[in-house]
């Protein structure tokens, strides 16, 4: 885990000096804890006796009838097993607690946040939300000020760890504003860390300092653990921003006051910033033994844990395990007397199963074979039905197209032809009388007048549509801007893989003018520079 969180480090590390690199290598993979026995004897004597008592405090309750100390014993309980970890056990008692409760009062506000913290530990953020809007529910029905913040504080958290930042941070100016309200420091100050940590995620480093900054404001009326998480984060906040001789003093006031505190939590926090800082700070030496003490601490931690969780899961199965042998031993005259019948019904049962399944198998297997062999038939018909549709589906796609290019070129040649025509009367027109100058300027009048005509155009458009029919709305689709007619027409006969002159003489434009209209239809299409123009049209 460590060289995982460091691995930056520990490559700078190899570049100065292998040898510390080696040693720590070593220490981590090799080095094991020594268990203390009579640490682990003590734990275990002081969570049996804690356990003890509230299981008695439980069994009274419920032998009494007294339906509110059955709930506090139930929230003590569910407090007992959250500490040790058990989240399984607590959700169980808090969720009794909840059931035998049936008051929209600050209770069910106080059991439904503590569920929703553990499904928010065990990252079930479904039911952590769940019980968050029940909670918020009704601690805005009873204007449970507190309560409300608390809510949206969670809330905040959820959101935070689903990476909806948005929200995550909406809820929590929401607690912020109940808390500014409540004058609560213990809430704002972390309300303030809550925040900044969201601006922590988001790798906005100067708002998550300044935050942090503001929950610091509060360390005079806040809890310890509070105070030194806030200067943790500080430290870390300004070592993110490559601010390590800053991060410093933070860091080193923060293992001060956790190790006063005795706050093992918050003292492998700090010790491990530390080793990161001194790490940025080109002190490798330094940064190298605060990574052996926090190993070693965190190794103890886990040590204290495993233990506390291991003794508390033994008496939880001691527990079990005594009340299931008063349940057997209620129980075990029954057994014994019913105990043949049930093994005698239970193999007739078992093999007028086995006979029936046997039967059943066989016939499905039948049917299935008869089945298999229709539906391979009727594939097969399928399958030449659609060869056949798709061969012909072809050739009415290549009769399409072999008219719709006879009929481009016919075009192209019917153009020319006429502008030819247009042309040599141009040039007769003023070698004869005032009469024939003007019926053959009316004659050129019409024929340019044909020319113009967009009604073949118009069936040509009509032939293009049916081979490509969705060619004019893709092309729409891929503009950045809106494309003329003309250049609509130019990149149908482009699609059509017409040459320049093809297309000039269709259009009754020069080649140059073809190369200018090509020029102005790639600009306005998302094609690279080196791509050619005709080559997206064909794909498009």
């Amino acid at each position: 885990m460590i060289i995982l969180k460091t691995k930056r480090y520990l490559s700078r590390i190899t570049t100065c000096n292998p040898i510390i690199l080696s040693f720590l290598c070593a220490f981590i993979f090799f080095n094991k804890p020594l268990y203390a026995q009579e640490s682990h004897n003590n734990s275990r004597t002081n969570i049996d006796s804690v356990f003890t008592e509230l299981k008695v405090q439980l069994d009274k309750a419920e032998y009494n009838k007294n339906r509110q100390a059955i709930i506090n014993s139930h929230i003590k309980l569910g407090n007992f097993y959250e500490r040790l970890g058990i989240e399984n056990e607590a959700i169980k008692h808090y969720h009794n607690a909840l059931e035998q409760h049936n008051q929209a009062d600050t209770t069910a506000v106080y059991i439904g946040n503590k569920m929703s913290s553990i499904y928010l530990s065990l990252k079930q953020y479904k039911n952590a939300t769940t019980y968050l809007t029940k909670s918020l529910a009704i601690a805005e029905q009873i204007n449970f000020k507190k309560g409300t913040a608390i809510c949206y504080g969670l809330l905040g958290s959820v959101a935070e760890k689903e990476s909806n930042y948005e929200l995550a941070l909406k809820n929590q100016e929401e607690s912020l504003a109940i808390f500014k309200t409540l004058s609560d420091s213990t809430g704002l100050a972390i309300t303030y860390e809550n925040i900044g940590s969201i601006y922590e995620d988001l790798e906005q480093y100067d708002p998550a300092l300044n935050y942090f900054l503001k929950a610091k404001t509060y360390s005079k009326s806040i809890p310890s653990y509070i105070k030194i998480n806030i200067l943790n984060n500080i430290g870390d906040a300004h070592r993110k921003m490559m601010k390590p001789k800053e991060a410093l003093p933070y860091s080193v006031l923060a293992l001060q006051k956790s190790r006063a505190a005795k706050n093992t939590h918050q003292q492998a926090s700090a010790l491990k910033d530390l080793a990161l800082i001194y790490a940025d700070l080109d002190d490798y030496k330094t940064a190298f033994n605060y990574m052996l003490k926090y190993k070693e601490l965190n190794e103890k931690q886990i040590e204290s844990q495993n233990t506390e969780l291991v003794s508390s899961l033994q008496i939880l199965y001691e527990v079990e395990e005594r009340e299931a042998q008063v349940k057997l031993l209620n129980t075990q005259h029954e057994v014994d007397t019913i105990r043949q019948n049930i093994i005698l019904l239970s193999c007739t049962f078992l093999m007028l199963l086995l006979l029936g399944w046997f039967l059943y198998f066989r016939k499905r297997k039948k049917q299935q074979s008869k089945i298999q062999h229709y539906k391979n038939e009727l594939l097969q018909a399928n399958l030449d039905k659609k060869t056949q549709e798709e061969a012909t589906l072809q050739r009415e796609i290549d009769i399409k197209i072999s008219a719709l290019t006879n009929y481009s070129l016919h075009l192209s040649h019917k153009n020319k032809m006429i502008s030819d025509i247009s042309r040599t009367l141009t040039n007769i027109k003023d070698r004869n009388t005032v009469l024939i100058k003007s019926k053959l300027e009316a004659l050129i009048k019409e024929i340019n007048l044909d020319l113009s005509q967009e009604q073949e155009w118009t069936e040509f458009i009509s032939y293009f549509e049916q081979i490509n029919p969705h060619f004019f709305q893709r092309l729409k689709n891929a503009v950045t801007k809106e494309l003329t007619p003309s250049e609509l027409r130019l990149c149908m006969l482009l699609k059509l893989n017409l040459s320049s002159k093809d297309i000039a003489s269709i259009l009754r434009i020069t080649p140059d003018s073809v190369r200018i209209a090509r020029y102005r239809v790639r600009k306005k299409l998302p094609i690279d520079s080196k791509e050619d123009l005709q080559t997206f049209l064909l794909d498009l």
